[in-house]
């Protein structure tokens, strides 16, 4: 009796002329996205919800669209989906989230210990056997960060020292993650290699350009972050001292 051949979540790797036709239409990722749709609408609205609606969209895109299928291939487009799912969707979901958020410190650590996990070589490796692993990876990571940008903005007016130190570290860790794949003497993830091969990268080619993407896409991407808590600070700050101090009426 042969044993069936597990078909990753995404598919198997595309070769370059398949690629444009590689939607993921999976019933249970569109159900899914549909009852995130839903409690998107029924949870928010204003600003919170137009922002909740533009990162669900990109969600959307990250595991429909043929970047999904491309992210079995090389290692480089699944930094790139992971970048946008935790630097652009999350703090657009977060949003949302205006109660009961963990301390920013503790959520920092719990997005870090996960982002070097799942882009360990075995844990990684297990998201490539089995679909439970795959969304494991996934919503965890989006989960954390989620938790991480919820506190950031959060408590950006009052603790501004130590949103810029959890900011610092998490740009820091990322950065040191990203200078051990540039800099690793051997590809950490042996699917990789084989699939590569099709797009005209060697593994470590494709390793290297993860790292990249990670350290210079990674970067400016929390530089944006930063810069648009830095304006959302001070455009509270400036609220909150109008109102604690409002202008005495002229004298004539």
């Amino acid at each position: 009796m042969e044993t069936e051949t597990y078909v990753p979540f995404c598919g198997m790797p595309p070769m370059p002329d398949e690629l444009l036709t590689r939607w993921t239409l999976d019933p249970l990722l569109l159900s899914g996205l549909a009852f995130a749709f839903g409690a998107i609408l029924w949870m928010a609205n204003g600003t919170a919800l137009r922002r909740g609606v533009m990162g669900w969209a990109l969600v959307a895109i990250l595991f429909v669209s043929p970047l999904c299928a491309l992210s079995m291939a090389l290692f480089s487009a699944r930094v790139g989906q992971h970048l946008l799912l935790t630097l652009v969707a999350a703090p657009l979901l977060a949003q949302m989230w205006r109660s009961h958020v963990p301390p920013t410190s503790i959520s920092a650590l719990v997005f870090a210990a996960l982002f070097w996990l799942w882009h360990a070589a075995e844990p990684y490796a297990w998201t490539l056997q089995s679909d439970l692993a795959y969304w494991a990876m996934h919503l965890s990571l989006l989960g954390s960060a989620i938790s991480l940008w919820a506190g950031l903005q959060e408590r950006l007016v009052k603790r501004p020292f130590e949103c810029t130190i959890v900011l610092a570290a998490t740009a820091a860790q990322m950065t040191m993650l990203s200078v051990l794949l540039v800099f690793a003497p051997t590809a950490w993830h042996g699917w990789h290699e084989a699939a590569a091969l099709s797009w005209g990268l060697s593994g470590m080619a494709d390793q290297t350009l993860a790292g990249a993407i990670m350290w210079v896409a990674g970067g400016l991407l929390m530089f944006a972050a930063v810069l648009v808590l830095s304006r959302r600070f001070v455009s509270e700050a400036w609220t909150d001292n109008a109102v604690s101090h409002p202008a005495s009426p002229s004298t004539r």
